[in-house]
């Protein structure tokens, strides 16, 4: 698969990435504060439900203290004591049945949480009571669900259920009783005493005010007390998940909270009590929670979409901003492809696309001149081409004639010019070279051997000539002809008037460069003077041939001191084969 971003067009990648980065960016934010509401939504709930439960459950132990006080100051009342012990047909007790029965009712109209009073003694066989309270055959408690809590305990608190004695509508039967067992002052048991609360009274300390929230009062063993639901019936009742609360009792209990899925997922917080050690449990469904925090996602999320229609729109206004003068670049390009390379862009930015535009500008004008320069260089080239066809003689009569009036001057004794015919022929052999435009640096050097040799005989050796230009360098390529100007110019312009005197060919090199100099010690010139293109046409010539092949980083270096003498440097890259194409750049 191609990269996206090589394939599809600018405009179009910037729009898509800020999109995609931005609804990214907008997701994360929104999926994260959605996660933390949550927790402090969640946080918030079980610290309140904590410090609601301690607080039920203080109200709620005053009130058993309450109970569990006023049966231990009835079970150790000397008279009720006293009654328990007589026989249940004696004078004395039935005397004092009423008042028993009276002392038995009155906390259920004197307090508001007592629903009634049973004292089920041992022995009795006639009940005797007001409407529930009152004096019980010990048989009926013996025959309850419970007895077995209070059978091997001095007292013990009962769970909901409903009352064994008493005519009493269905609704009002039901209550949470303690009962304590009345001792004789030996230590018998003569009967228990059971105080009943109020279903309604116990609800009012202890039911819950949320919807679906189920609440429990479980006993030191995980005893059911009581338990209030919502009347929705969606709640979550505790015989149908004892063994699941009970684990997660056990599990969490530093925490007094847990997660867990019973029906539904759900949060389960709890209160254990100092004194009784009873525990108060809420279990609340997790949607009723998070309800304030799918309204806070519901904002989250028109939020998310409005921004991101706003990025989109964005997007949609930077990406033509920034396409905008890639297109004009562009389109200018493509006219330069067709050919219009006078193209220019109307440049209004001071940012980096203005630099882009300044440099494609100057690039399109640079162009025109180097074409211009190219046409000139050719233009040029031809011309010498056709100069040359013009100068060009038949090598092979120069050749036969030189060859003949040798043998004349050979014949006629005439040895001198006998030599200098020869290095004649040699120099011109060399520098026809068979239409070869470069030759070797040894080549070269073989040419100025001939034409150094002439000025010697010309001059009866009053010219001293020293070459020395290392081997290294003679198996490099040069435009040939390019020394003997220079060291014809240095005889003619500068030892001419002295007679004598020394030219030096020297020669060395450097990473990518050859160098030859021709230096003597002649009168000298005014280098700022010198006009060259009319006194020194040879310097000239071959300055100009140099940069034409080569370009404008080599050439020809002039330096001379009047009275001095003069130094010619000529710059050549290194080059093991015979040269390229004349350069097409620049040309100082």
């Amino acid at each position: 698969m191609k990269n996206p971003f090589k394939t599809f067009s600018f405009q179009v990648t910037f729009f898509a990435s800020f999109i995609i980065i931005s609804a990214l960016l907008i997701m994360l934010l929104g999926i994260t504060s959605y996660y933390i509401t949550n927790q402090e939504v969640v946080e918030q709930t079980i610290s309140s439900r904590k410090l609601l439960l301690n607080e039920i459950n203080k109200q709620l132990d005053i009130q058993l203290q309450s109970v569990e006080y006023d049966s231990l100051v009835l079970a150790s009342n000397p008279k009720l004591i006293h009654y328990l012990q007589l026989s249940e047909q004696s004078f004395e007790r039935i005397g004092q049945n009423s008042d028993i029965v009276d002392m038995l009712s009155r906390p259920s109209y004197v307090k508001e949480g007592i629903h009634s009073l049973q004292l089920y003694a041992k022995d009795t066989s006639v009940d005797k009571h007001i409407a529930g309270s009152g004096v019980y055959d010990y048989q009926i408690i013996e025959r309850s669900s419970w007895y077995n809590e209070i059978k091997d305990a001095d007292y013990c608190w009962i769970g909901t259920h409903p009352v064994e004695v008493g005519s009493y509508a269905p609704e009002d039967r039901l209550v949470v009783s303690f009962a304590r067992k009345v001792l004789s002052p030996s230590g018998k048991e003569i009967g228990i005493l059971v105080v009943n609360l109020k279903m309604p009274f116990v609800q009012k300390i202890v039911s819950s005010s949320g919807t679906h929230v189920s609440r429990f009062v479980l006993d030191t063993h995980s005893r059911l007390i009581a338990e209030f639901n919502d009347a929705s019936g969606e709640a979550v009742t505790y015989e149908s998940h004892r063994n699941e609360l009970a684990a997660i009792l056990a599990q969490s209990e530093s925490e007094q909270f847990a997660i867990a899925k019973l029906e539904k997922k759900e949060l389960i917080i709890w209160n254990k009590q100092d004194r009784t050690l009873w525990i108060t449990m809420d279990v609340i469904p997790w949607e009723d929670i998070t309800k304030g925090s799918r309204r806070i996602e519901t904002v989250i999320l028109i939020a998310s979409v409005l921004c991101i229609l706003l990025a989109i729109i964005m997007a949609f206004l930077l990406s033509r901003q920034f396409a905008a003068p890639i297109r004009k670049l562009t389109h200018s390009m493509n006219l330069m492809k067709i050919g219009k390379l006078n193209v220019q862009i109307d440049n209004d930015y001071e940012n980096e696309f203005g630099h882009l535009n300044a440099n494609f500008n100057q690039m399109t004008e640079r162009i025109d001149r180097l074409i211009v320069q190219v046409e000139e260089q050719h233009l040029k080239k031809r011309e010498a081409e056709i100069q040359i066809l013009q100068e060009q003689i038949n090598p092979h009569f120069l050749y036969n004639t030189l060859d003949m009036i040798n043998w004349h001057a050979i014949e006629s004794g005439s040895k001198e010019i006998s030599q200098m015919l020869a290095l004649l022929g040699k120099m011109l052999r060399i520098g026809l070279s068979s239409g070869a435009t470069f030759i070797t640096v040894k080549r070269e050097l073989e040419h100025l051997h001939c034409y150094v040799e002439l000025q010697r005989i010309r001059h009866k050796h009053k010219i001293q000539f020293d070459i020395s230009v290392p081997d290294s360098l003679k198996t490099y390529y040069t435009p040939k002809l390019i020394i003997q100007p220079f060291v014809e110019n240095a005889l003619i312009h500068g030892l001419h008037s002295r007679g004598e005197g020394m030219i030096k060919i020297t020669g060395w090199e450097d990473e990518r460069s050859i160098y030859l100099a021709i230096e003597d010690n002649g009168i000298g010139m005014d280098v700022g003077g010198a006009d060259p293109s009319r006194e020194h046409n040879g310097i000239r010539n071959v300055h100009e041939r140099i940069q034409l092949y080569f370009g404008a980083n080599f050439g020809v270096h002039l330096y001379s001191q009047i009275d001095v003498g003069t130094k010619v440097v000529l710059s050549l890259p290194k080059m093991l084969t015979e040269a390229p194409r004349p350069y097409e750049g620049e040309v100082s």
